[in-house]
């Protein structure tokens, strides 16, 4: 059912007038909405719930500032960056490694590639995390706005961080934060459309047109959209309230969307292939860990099970009425959560607006107490001016000078980026041929390009034979070195934690010879055959 209000509302906040949701006592005294604290804040007098709706973006600034460049889905995209701006083209084949030269190679993330590419030229690392920081933070805002639905500014605040928990182990510096951006504005304009209609929603096949060349969450975007349209038809024709007029609307949105996919080099069909593709490949299911299910020896698998728990308590304890699609939406990104962890933050941007909803009900008390939890101005002041203050001491930009572990004022991970170990790779002959830790291929692209990897996190560009070559080399098995042999590899590249039993093998074979090695590192060299 399509709700429609006047345009004078405050556009983050529910009207009064909504008889969608049974209405609780409220435990915010206050209008709710950001430009309703933002009026108060240019007043200086914020309330306690002012306090509640900001907390989440700006103590996950905070958090995010600090973020370390890992190298395993970065840099490779850093240097295809360059190579298109350099260019004007967008590679089609594999320029990076020896063993898939000049192999078809769909490259989907093309435009975050260059503007990460324009933002490291324009600032260097620290802008990157910086705008990392900004893009994923602006994702969650947008989840909070949407959660003001329930009308309480702690509650949103509160789905909001739940929304943040649940997605916490996919936020590296990589294209992907385009995703939660995007992913936030869709539900936004989705959960704005349901309660107040309108022509909104039209703006969605150009969110689609844009994404569709960033990231390939547009895939879990276009599923949600799908979800909306067909509960709010549904919904219309179980009700019969609906005008042909409105009942094609959402229809029409969601097949303009889809032909909006076709903006890509590669066409609508190939770019959903190539999406898919990722699901259905034995070698990323196995390998990457964000494709393995959630389970309760990760932080994201606790609090994705923690806060179902916690859902169905308070559903069972004061129920509420949820909008259909949220319903499904939430049983659908749920399903494939426990199939692959890479689908948990957007579960958890659908859970929030259930869970404001179910929060405020629950969560809400009488009006007599209501105006002293507001707590009084001037803490209210002192406690906004803290967390400002982190926020500016969080920026990238001071990292070095702050009081904080070594490893943090790096930007980037130092025991998963082989700095030095590169450089004398660098140094060696044109001839090299390297078998490298797939994660060190990454780094590898961008630091040592004259270098052509053996594999790296590109996983659906190299054939289950070779990963299947990749495991028995890694772990030293049966025949390993004639798996090097058959690639032609004079020189290994091996991370020590991961690759320890190869770096064993090899010292003790006689016929390697160690060129460089570090805590973190070892460089090998095949030993000449000897001419005597």
């Amino acid at each position: 059912m399509v709700h429609r209000f006047t345009e004078n509302e405050d556009a983050l906040a529910l009207p009064e007038g909504s008889s969608d949701l049974p209405a609780p006592p409220t435990s915010d005294a206050v209008e709710p909405g950001f430009r309703s604290t933002l009026r108060r804040l240019v007043k200086g007098r914020p309330t306690l719930s002012d306090v509640w709706l900001l907390l989440p973006p700006l103590g996950l600034l905070i958090v995010l500032n600090f973020t370390l460049i890992r190298p395993n889905d970065f840099w490779w995209h850093l240097r295809t960056g360059q190579i298109i701006f350099d260019t004007g083209v967008i590679p089609t084949t594999d320029l990076f490694s020896f063993t898939r030269a000049a192999q078809p190679w769909t490259n989907q993330g093309w435009l975050m590639q260059v503007i990460l590419f324009l933002l490291y030229r324009a600032g260097g690392l620290p802008l990157i995390i910086f705008f990392h920081a900004l893009t994923i933070v602006g994702g969650y805002v947008l989840v909070e706005a949407a959660c003001l639905r329930s009308r309480s500014q702690r509650a949103a605040a509160l789905a909001t961080l739940a929304a943040a928990a649940i997605g916490v182990a996919n936020w590296n510096v990589r294209p992907q934060s385009a995703s939660f951006l995007f992913f936030g504005l869709l539900l936004f304009v989705l959960e704005r459309h349901r309660t107040r209609g309108g022509k909104s929603i039209w703006v969605l096949p150009g969110l689609f047109a844009l994404w569709v060349n960033l990231h390939g969450g547009f895939i879990f975007g276009m599923g949600l959209l799908g979800i909306y349209g067909l509960a709010h038809v549904s919904e219309n024709f179980i009700r019969r309230r609906a005008s042909g007029k409105v009942l094609l609307q959402e229809p029409a949105v969601v097949v303009a969307s889809i032909l909006a996919l076709s903006l890509n080099p590669s066409g609508p069909i190939g770019i959903v292939r190539y999406v898919l593709g990722f699901f259905r490949s034995d070698a990323t299911q196995n390998l990457n860990i964000e494709f393995m299910p959630l389970n309760l020896r990760t932080l994201d698998g606790v609090c994705f099970f923690g806060l179902m728990a916690l859902f169905i308590l308070l559903m069972y304890r004061r129920p509420v009425t949820l909008p259909p699609y949220l319903l499904s939406a939430m049983f659908v990104f749920g399903f494939f959560a426990l199939y692959s962890r890479r689908v948990a933050p957007w579960f958890g941007f659908v859970l929030a607006p259930a869970f404001a909803q179910l929060m405020t009900r629950n969560l809400a008390s009488g009006k007599s107490s209501t105006v002293r939890r507001q707590g009084k101005s001037i803490f209210n002041n002192l406690l906004l001016a803290l967390l400002g203050f982190l926020v500016l001491l969080s920026l990238p930009w001071w990292r070095s000078h702050l009081p904080v572990p070594d490893g943090r004022r790096s930007y980037v991970a130092l025991a998963e980026t082989p700095i030095q170990a590169t450089q004398e790779l660098c140094r060696l002959s044109d001839d090299v041929r390297v078998f490298n830790d797939m994660g060190y291929g990454s780094y590898l692209i961008w630091a040592c390009p004259q270098a052509p990897v053996f594999i790296d996190t590109r996983i659906e560009l190299y054939s289950e034979e070779m990963w299947q070559d990749y495991l028995l080399i890694i772990n030293a098995q049966f025949g390993w070195e004639d798996a090097l042999a058959k690639y032609g590899v004079n020189t290994i590249f091996a991370r020590k934690d991961q690759e320890k039993v190869l770096v064993a093998a090899a010292k003790v074979s006689g016929q390697w010879q160690t060129l460089f090695e570090d805590e973190h590192t070892v460089l090998l060299r095949r030993v000449p055959p000897s001419t005597g």
